[in-house]
């Protein structure tokens, strides 16, 4: 795990510990299970071309050091257009994915989750706001956004979607 990030923990539900760490070289392997879209090629370039990006932030979860739990993948106003008409400024980040493993979906810890990378995101990476476009059909998303401060957005014109947004001062 990649070290300097290792400290970033939150306490969560029980005893569990979330750590919270940047895409590094011994995740390859594991993210291939969950990035249906790539191959090892494009996830190696992937790879390549965040690290050290701070417009990309693609940030896993494990729980009690062992388990990975999530992936999230957070794009800066330069990498981002939303399916809404807002656009992005400077200091503000879009969630363009968030994937859970399914051993945690009826975890106390899956509740925590959210508001664990919105922590890291704030105070770490120095994201002031925190846009998320959620499908209708995702209720999931829906609760966990919810439950970790995001409120819907006054800027709604996408029938599909619906933008939803976390300020650094709501959540700290």
């Amino acid at each position: 795990m990649d070290q300097k990030i290792k400290d970033q923990q939150c306490s969560v539900s029980g005893s569990d510990q979330i750590s919270l760490h940047e895409l590094c070289e011994e995740d390859f392997p594991w993210l291939l299970l969950w990035m249906v879209k790539e191959d090892p090629v494009s996830l190696f370039e992937l790879m390549k071309t965040t690290k050290g990006r701070p417009e990309i932030n693609i940030i896993t979860g494990i729980i009690n050091a062992h388990e990975r739990i999530s992936l999230m993948t957070v794009y800066a106003a330069i990498f981002t257009q939303l399916r809404t008409a807002y656009v992005l400024q400077a200091g503000e980040y879009s969630i363009q994915s968030l994937q859970l493993n399914p051993l945690i979906h009826n975890n106390p810890v899956r509740d925590d989750l959210v508001s664990c990378y919105l922590n890291y995101l704030f105070m770490k990476v120095g994201a002031r706001k925190i846009f998320w476009e959620i499908n209708h059909m995702d209720k999931v998303y829906l609760e966990l956004a919810q439950k970790a401060g995001f409120r819907k957005s006054a800027i709604q014109d996408q029938l599909q979607y619906t933008l939803y947004e976390c300020a650094a001062t709501s959540v700290l």
